[in-house]
């Protein structure tokens, strides 16, 4: 059943974390440092055990599937978020023979699942257990024969969010730093997710628009100058430091924000508003927000970059809908 492990349980077999950096340790040679970074860690260690995955526990198997599949997801949140998850799926299952896992034992899982604050979130371990089929279905061409997985009834999706108004924005807009304000601006402006935002530059800006290459979906567009545009360009353009200007919103120091420094600006913001009396939004609701804005379903679905309308319709259009009646 492998190794009983009190602490860090979501690490491979002889793998420590001493000292906020990982290290490996076999036997009496000196140990190897492995960085600070977990996937870095783990991609290192891959090269040092080679092609010897035991594959023993199912703990191996999340470990070799973090290494090799993980890193060829294109989204950097969703290798993020996924992460996170996986780590949460070894502590839980780790110490299972992969053939061993049960529908029960998934049950329990679900039920246990709670938030930091002691909250039961179905949704997250609905997330979570796909991801364990996922992982499951990656590892029968290792040599894992079933998928527990297959079969078991999971949490219904959480439906539609609730709709952002857009008095609301201005009202979070009013507390928020220069920035911020530039950021939200940009959201509802071209409605993109926000690492898509973050990583704009100058040199994404041409005659006809913003050329956007969307991290998510790979999904290209242009979107078209306008005398808004450009004036939210100029805003940027603006904004401290001008030299480096590289990035449309960026820090003090002129570089781009990271998705963990930007979410923490944003949930400062959000507690502010909040106290004030307003509504608790996401910064991707802003997406949503920018759909409602646009004067069709057409140009919300062309805005967002999405293939369907129906797509744009089921998750993104919020704003009730206007209907006459009977005369």
């Amino acid at each position: 059943m492998g190794r009983n492990r009190k602490n860090d349980r979501h690490l491979p077999a002889k793998v420590y974390l001493e000292h906020s950096a990982y290290y490996y340790r076999d036997g009496k040679k000196p140990r190897v440092p492995l960085g600070k970074d977990l996937g870095e860690a783990l991609a290192k260690y891959s090269g040092l055990i080679g092609n010897t995955w035991s594959l023993r526990t199912l703990g191996d198997v999340i470990d070799k599937y973090r290494v090799e599949v993980l890193p060829l997801k294109r989204s950097e949140k969703t290798r993020k978020e996924e992460g996170r998850a996986l780590e949460r799926l070894k502590i839980a299952f780790g110490h299972f023979l992969p053939d061993s896992v049960t529908a029960v034992n998934l049950y329990t899982y679900i039920d246990a699942r709670k938030s930091k604050e002691g909250r039961p979130v179905p949704i997250a371990a609905r997330h979570e257990i796909l991801l364990l089929g996922h992982v499951y279905r990656k590892a029968k061409r290792w040599g894992v024969t079933v998928n527990p997985v297959v079969g078991i009834e999971l949490p219904e999706k959480s439906g539609k969010r609730a709709y952002v108004p857009m008095e609301q924005v201005e009202a979070a807009k009013a507390l928020a730093s220069p920035r911020m304000r530039l950021a939200i601006d940009w959201a509802v402006m071209i409605g993109q997710r926000r690492a898509d935002l973050l990583k704009l530059k100058r040199s994404d800006i041409r005659k006809d628009g913003i050329y956007i290459k969307q991290g998510k979906t790979e999904a290209e567009l242009i979107m078209e100058m306008s005398p808004a545009l450009e004036a939210l360009i100029a805003r940027s353009d603006a904004m401290s430091p001008q030299i480096p200007r590289e990035y449309l919103i960026r820090k003090r120091n002129g570089k781009p924000y990271t998705g963990d420094g930007f979410y923490s600006n944003w949930a400062r913001l959000m507690a502010k508003h909040v106290k004030a009396g307003g509504q608790h939004f996401t910064f991707h609701d802003l997406r949503s927000v920018s759909a409602d804005e646009a004067p069709t379903i057409e140009e919300a679905r062309d805005r967002l970059g999405h293939t369907s309308t129906e797509t744009t319709k089921r998750h993104y259009r919020r704003k009730p809908t206007k209907a006459r009646p009977a005369s």
